[in-house]
């Protein structure tokens, strides 16, 4: 559901496939195997379970050797593409280098505007199209079918979701189940995987694509304490994924009082993480029905979405790093996080140079140093994709009291804005709190 989750510097363009050199190593099998009813994946024999994240990559290629080494350190051994691109060897090539697996993913077209794009393709008369769809992920198969490090394939993101009516969601679904039988017939040592938000799909995929392997699951929140009942209900015996899991998105939050989604504090992002992993899947990895999860996202970029669900922050972490550390590997913060009790704004006052607001924003450090303190605002309002994604900085300086701070607001925005509140310790963690503030005519 969220937006920016291709890697940095992807193009969705098969062409490029064809310039990248074939890697020479040993390839390595995946298969999935069903033992007293219980399903298992491995490797060359061998047992595995995904502890995964999403990755868009910190910056560019060249950062991916880095990149892998610090998510392998936190436990994690497997991560998860929506597409693949120039950049996609290279990846593949550092995840091997760090002992990590790749669930590869092959993009399919969406059929509507949506949260993924603004794409509309017609999967019911758009023959040409699904031609060249399928002609791009063959060959992406192909490619890097001996690639040591690729777990499985993933095919589409929520383009179910993404469809305008049950007539297109059945010619998608038709159109997957030809594209899965042909990447089978290229490729017998990986798993095939459809992706989609919720369970929305899995009634398309159990009429329509029965040579889907396994399911994959886009699911945020509480909503992960469900989906096992979920699942049972519509009678799936497929194993499945938790393909992308943070807190509870915007999509589903309820909204303040000047209409904007109310944002999960910090503490409740770091503990859905543990608890998911911990306490919720545990039990059905156990029981072989589900194989492993991701935890979105792994990238470094300053925007709504990743300050909301991502991992880090520039080259600052937040709560969701620590978080899959815990899950994964067992180990707390090597010093514990500020703790952030909360943002109030006080009220806006005019004066000669602008707007400031008035805001109390209470946030300890555990060891009693100080914190580096910064706002910043968003706009949720009508407006485009870009402005509705860019967080931008604003100034501020100290109030009066303690925790208090004056910090300057736009006054010309139509409609309410999202405030942010920042704290950044000294070992790099940055937690935040939010809240928001009318439009300037309701002031």
């Amino acid at each position: 559901m969220p937006r920016s989750r291709l890697p940095a510097g992807s193009v969705l363009v098969s062409l490029v496939l064809l310039l990248l050199v074939p890697l020479g190593a040993a390839d390595a099998r995946t298969t999935l195997v069903k033992e007293e009813g219980r399903w298992r994946l491995q490797v060359d024999g061998n047992p595995y379970v995904a502890k995964g994240v999403t990755f868009s990559g910190t910056s560019s290629s060249a950062a991916y050797d880095e990149d892998c080494a610090r998510l392998a350190a936190l436990g994690v051994n497997t991560l998860r593409t929506w597409g693949v691109g120039p950049e996609t060897q290279a990846l593949l090539d550092a995840a091997h280098k760090h002992g990590l697996k790749v669930l590869v993913g092959l993009w399919m077209r969406h059929g509507q505007p949506g949260a993924e794009d603004d794409d509309s393709f017609d999967y019911l008369t758009d023959t040409a199209g699904m031609k060249k769809q399928h002609a791009d992920t063959l060959e992406a198969v192909r490619r890097y079918k001996g690639h040591p490090a690729v777990l499985a394939w993933g095919l589409g993101n929520e383009v179910i979701l993404n469809s305008p009516s049950d007539a297109a969601k059945e010619a998608y679904a038709r159109f997957l189940e030809k594209v899965v039988q042909d990447i089978k017939k290229v490729d017998a040592d990986h798993p095939v995987v459809s992706v989609d938000a919720w369970v929305l799909a899995v009634p398309w995929w159990e009429k329509f694509v029965p040579s889907l392997d396994a399911y994959g699951l886009n699911v945020y929140g509480r909503g992960v304490q469900v989906l096992p009942a979920e699942l049972k209900k519509l009678g799936v015996t497929k194993p499945w994924l938790v393909t992308e899991f943070g807190a509870q998105g915007e999509w589903d939050a309820p909204k303040d009082a000047n209409g904007i989604p109310r944002e999960p504090d910090d503490q409740e992002k770091y503990a859905i993480i543990v608890d998911a992993w911990t306490k919720l899947l545990a039990p059905h990895v156990a029981a072989g029905d589900c194989l492993g999860l991701f935890v979105f996202n792994f990238s470094a970029t300053f925007d709504h979405t990743s300050l909301w669900l991502g991992m880090l922050s520039g080259r600052s972490t937040r709560p969701a790093w620590h978080a899959v550390r815990e899950a994964y590997s067992g180990q707390k913060p090597p010093t514990p996080l500020p703790e952030v009790k909360g943002l109030t704004v006080r009220g806006v006052s005019r004066e000669p140079e602008g707007a400031w607001a008035d805001v109390l924003f209470e946030v300890k450090d555990a060891t009693g140093r100080p914190l580096e303190v910064s706002f910043a605002y968003n706009f949720r309002g009508a407006a485009t994709r870009f402005e509705r994604g860019e967080v931008i900085r604003l100034k501020s300086k100290p109030g009066p009291t303690p925790d208090s701070w004056r910090v300057r607001v736009p006054s010309t925005v139509k409609g309410p804005i999202k405030l942010y509140a920042f704290a950044k310790d000294a070992a790099g963690n940055l937690m935040m709190a939010t809240s928001s503030i009318a439009a300037p005519a309701n002031r």
